[in-house]
């Protein structure tokens, strides 16, 4: 790696040394004796504290994802003192076991083994007997099981989300002061894409040793061990800054995306904040884009629990029967090759949500159930899982009609990312379904702000049309909710809203054909069912409002 890229490396490991290796040695109760070039050499008091301090460390350098990996050994011994030195077999044969260290993994001696053996946190599997140079007779070693083993190259089925860094961007001005601007920017676009599940992020101060230098994809993609590049650059003129970005497949060296905006510099942190979000709004579609694209092209045998849920969202997307019923079953292989990955439980609990409203569930009080309870299974695994917050919170509403619950998720998901289009899209109608009407308009419209080429387009629509419903604007309804279901004409939820929304502007023909649609889609739909598994409104005048006019358009009783 020095000699792909030496300045760079150099400050990647020290960074790493310094602001990650060292403070956590000193919480553990570890000393540092000395540093051996890309290696530390350290004590501590007993054992235990030394396999918590490895496994610990290997978990958050590779969460860092600076596209270094280390190899950690560990021996329990007697050693001798030499002024600050320290002298005697037993250093050299944790010297000689690092050599043989998988990367990313930490392997334990038999001494350390046995003081670890009655601490049930701590897995191990045999490493040896191992022959280690210039020690006499074999070691007997063992290897601890921690998640920042292997790294670079996980278990298969384990999930591997796409990641991206975002490089510093060049300030072409030549004026030093918006240097500072420039280096904002790319810090608040990093701790907002760090807000979605479902992307690893390189830190800000992984990438600053390539400022100031010509950025060569494909080499700063293997350094960094990243996906995806966004890469920049501003300009200010006078009243005005002009700002350019790229996303960039870095594996290809090929750009998927860009963007060129003009700014009015009079409000400077408003100004940041609008490229910001401007720059997300069109550059991380293409992220997600590129990954479903990458997906189809791989065998059906070879989808990780990544690329299963990927699939899933694909097929739930479509409202075909068919395909719809398949995305369960990549969502369940996607939660069994990984438990830990939140994001297949909160879309499975989606899935239960969509198979109720769409009328196809025969049994809506259990999909319900497990709806909610697939949704507090995420929480419990990130409860700062915004996706699964809103989820959650949208089953209470429009499963339950428990308001209350549902809007505390609701606001609970957009605190943690505002920038969470599918948050505010979910929120939307649950204000709405409280008479919070002027908020729920709002939501949506940030909702589709945040992700305007979102492949899921239509509920953004229609939940337009649904909030502008409620709210009394009928001709705005009719037109998001037409617009939806050119979109996706298989939705239903969106076609009794139009239903009702012709029955409220007195077109009782156009009515009668949007449940005529309803019912090829849904042939079973009656309103005693209806109203008995999905509840609208807080208030029941509402409710029975909606009810009656569905009744009007001709919907069976």
């Amino acid at each position: 790696m020095m000699h792909a890229d030496e300045e760079g490396t150099f400050h990647r490991w020290t960074g790493l040394r310094e602001e990650l290796i060292l403070p956590l040695l000193a919480s553990h109760g570890g000393v540092l004796v000395n540093t051996t070039g890309d290696g530390i050499f350290a004590t501590f008091e007993n054992p235990v504290d030394g396999v918590q301090w490895s496994r610990e460390l290997q978990s958050k350098a590779r969460q860092r994802r600076q596209g270094l990996s280390m190899r950690v050994s560990l021996n329990y011994c007697t050693v001798l003192r030499d002024g600050k030195d320290l002298l005697g077999d037993g250093i050299n044969v944790a010297a000689r076991l690092q050599e043989l260290t998988p990367t990313g993994g930490v392997v334990l001696t038999q001494s350390v083994q046995e003081e670890i053996k009655d601490h049930a946190e701590f897995e191990t599997r045999p490493f040896g007997p191992v022959t280690l140079r210039n020690i006499d007779g074999d070691v007997m070693a063992f290897e601890l099981m921690t998640d920042g083993r292997h790294h670079s190259e996980p278990a298969p089925g384990i999930t591997r989300l796409p990641s991206i860094a975002v490089m510093p961007f060049v300030n072409l001005g030549g004026r030093e002061k918006d240097d500072y601007l420039g280096a904002g920017i790319v810090e608040d676009i990093v701790v907002s894409l760090s807000s979605h599940e479902d992307l690893t992020v390189i830190s800000r101060s992984s990438t600053l040793a390539f400022a100031r230098q010509p950025i060569d994809p494909k080499a700063v993609g293997e350094v960094l061990d990243v996906r995806y590049l966004i890469t920049g650059t501003i300009r200010r003129s006078n009243d005005r800054i002009r700002i350019s970005a790229q996303l960039l497949d870095a594996g290809a060296g090929q750009q998927l995306t860009s963007l060129r905006r003009d700014f009015e510099a009079k409000d400077i942190f408003a100004v940041q904040d609008e490229i910001v979000e401007t720059t997300l709004t069109h550059l991380l579609p293409g992220v997600h884009s590129a990954e479903r694209r990458r997906v189809f092209r791989k065998w059906p045998s070879s989808l990780s629990g990544y690329d299963n849920y990927l699939k899933a969202l694909d097929l739930i997307g479509s409202l075909q029967r068919e395909q719809f019923e398949s995305a369960l079953s990549h969502l369940n292989q996607a939660i069994k090759a990984d438990p830990g990955f939140s994001l297949p439980l909160a879309w499975a609990a989606r899935w239960y949500s969509l198979n109720v409203g769409q009328g196809w569930s025969k049994d809506p009080h259990d999909d319900s159930a497990k709806a909610a309870e697939l949704a507090m299974r995420a929480i419990r695994i990130d409860e700062n899982n915004a996706l699964a917050q809103a989820t959650y919170g949208h089953v209470r509403s429009y499963l339950f009609g428990d308001f209350e619950t549902a809007i505390s998720h609701m606001e609970h998901a957009t605190q943690i990312n505002p920038n969470s289009s599918t948050a505010w899209l979910l929120s939307s109608v649950t204000l709405s379904s409280l008479g919070r009407h002027e908020e729920a308009i709002a939501a949506a419209e940030r909702s589709l702000r945040l992700s305007p080429f979102d492949q899921w387009l239509f509920i953004h629509y229609a939940f337009l049309g649904i909030v502008n419903y409620d709210a009394g604007n009928h001709e705005r309804a009719l037109i998001w909710l037409s617009r939806g279901l050119a979109e996706n004409p298989r939705y239903t939820s969106a076609l009794r809203t139009l239903a009702v929304t012709q029955i409220a502007l007195g077109n009782g023909e156009k009515a009668n054909e949007a449940i005529a649609q309803l019912l090829e889609l849904e042939p079973n739909f009656n309103l005693s069912a209806y109203g008995r598994t999905r509840r609208l409104y807080s208030d029941p005048v509402q409710a029975n409002l909606f009810r009656d006019r569905l009744r009007q358009a001709g919907a069976p009783q």
